[in-house]
């Protein structure tokens, strides 16, 4: 048997999920939740995820969403779940993903990446490899991240939750940083970004240099979690 817990960010994604799930006699789903505002449902979470630590799983299944804003409030939390659930294998679903954000998800345990658009295809082959032990990356995923585990040779990655001096220093951002800012913690690449905002990639380079310079921060994956965090502080 494989058991399984579920985090989604809404009803309609986590009916979906449990219908795919449904007549596979061999997945047992221990536990499941709902979170639509990670800011105002993280003690829910912490409750739930603090349960599922008591209860002997083999996979969760996380929308990626919710990783993100939840790390973006405060990573040591996240970090230590890991660190508790040293045998248990995460799944992440998500719309888009970037190399950088893949591989430091691995780092907190999770073996599986799936993109929602195929999610209904793939979501039972995908539980079925990562409980075996296995990696499943798109093909497209998985000549970018080693490219990457091959550039991270020369550098660590290290990630910090953002400072309150780094949020303060986000009023020295531009609206166009802003922008690019943005797209990045939808995981585009610079191509992506150039072409979406109409701008050259030597321009996007030149952006998100401005963006480390002014805030502190040393790669894309800090530059996600500082701009949701700068989020959450504005919306809240």
């Amino acid at each position: 048997m494989i058991k399984l817990a579920i985090m989604c960010t809404d009803e309609a994604s986590e009916e979906r999920l449990l219908n795919c799930l449904r007549g596979e006699k061999d997945l047992i789903v221990n536990g499941f939740i709902v979170m639509r505002d990670v800011v105002h449902d993280l003690d829910k979470g912490k409750d739930f995820i603090n349960k599922m630590i008591g209860s002997p799983l083999d996979i969760i299944v996380v929308d990626g969403a919710i990783l993100r804003e939840a790390a973006a409030l405060s990573l040591p939390p996240i970090l230590e779940f890991t660190r508790k659930c040293a045998d248990m294998r995460a799944i992440i679903i998500g719309d888009r993903f970037n190399e950088e954000n893949v591989i430091a998800m691995m780092k907190g345990g999770a073996r599986g990446f799936l993109l929602r658009e195929h999610l209904d295809a793939d979501i039972i082959k995908c539980i079925r490899v990562v409980a075996r032990g296995e990696l499943w990356l798109s093909t497209k995923l998985i000549g970018r991240v080693f490219d990457e585990l091959i550039q991270e040779s020369y550098k660590k990655l290290l990630l910090k939750s953002p400072t309150s001096n780094q949020l303060a220093q986000m009023k020295a951002i531009s609206r166009r940083e802003m922008e690019v800012m943005a797209l990045i913690s939808e995981s585009m690449t610079n191509e992506e970004i150039a072409q979406k905002l109409f701008l050259s990639a030597k321009t996007v380079k030149t952006h998100i240099r401005n963006i480390f310079e002014k805030t502190g921060i040393r790669n894309r994956v800090e530059a996600v979690l500082l701009y949701i965090r700068y989020k959450q502080e504005v919306e809240s």
